[in-house]
Parts: C-alpha cells; structure tokens; sequence
C-alpha cells in the first residue's frame, strides 16, 4: 500500500500531460523563472506542496474505511483543511491549477516538484 500515493501520482501527471496537448494554443516567451510567473499565481514549490497534500489526503480517503461518512464526504474535509492550511479557495486552487497544467513543459516540471516532495515525505517516515 505504500506505493498507492505514487499510483496516484502517476496517474496525474498522466493525465494532466494528456489533457495539457489537447486543443491548447502553445504559450509564447515560456520561462521557467519565477519571474515569468503572474502574481496572482502562488510559486511552484508552495504550490507543489498542496497538490502534495491532496495527493495525500486521496490516499488516506481510500485506504479509511467508515460506516458514518462516505469517501467523498471525508475528501471535502481533507481538502477544506489542507485550503485553511494554505490560506487558499477553490478559485485560486483552480486558477493555480490551470496555470501549472496549461503548458506541457511547465506541468512536467511542476510533477516532478511534486513527486520529489512526496518522496520526500515518504523517506522521512522511513526514518523516524
């Protein structure tokens, strides 16, 4: 089961890839600079950290089990904690997420960000 978060991960980057080629005018000037990011997108390391943390939070769901509350319903709770944590709501989430996703070169970089971390976090539980 701890490889469950990386199946995840996987099918993410697989799908934002796809879904980032089809039918989207290619971005002109494309830097991966922080400069070239607009202000009212969050930086790509902070932002990496809550997709790390609804990659997270999904595992968690599927691995719970309750008769009091669904899957879903547990997910809205984690995802409400980890926005409240990250001072974000749904419009900047999506409004970051489109930003990250739009550009194939830019959403590859941005997974591997957020594979990095997950591992990470892994590799610290393995240590402690």
């Amino acid at each position: 089961m701890r490889l469950f978060p990386l199946v995840i991960l996987f099918l993410f980057i697989s799908i934002s890839i796809l879904s980032s080629c089809v039918g989207k005018k290619k971005e002109s000037n494309f830097s991966f600079t922080s400069s070239s990011t607009p202000d009212s997108i969050l930086p790509r390391e902070k932002f990496a950290q809550v997709i790390a943390d609804i990659l997270t939070a999904e595992s968690a769901v599927v691995q719970q089990y309750s008769q009091t509350e669904s899957k879903l319903m547990r997910f809205e709770k984690y995802r409400y904690n980890i926005y409240k944590k990250h001072s974000l709501d749904s419009v900047t989430f999506k409004r970051n997420y489109n930003y990250y996703m739009k550009v194939p070169k830019r959403s590859e970089l941005f997974l591997f960000i957020v594979e990095d971390t997950l591992q990470a976090r892994q590799d610290s539980l393995k240590v402690e």
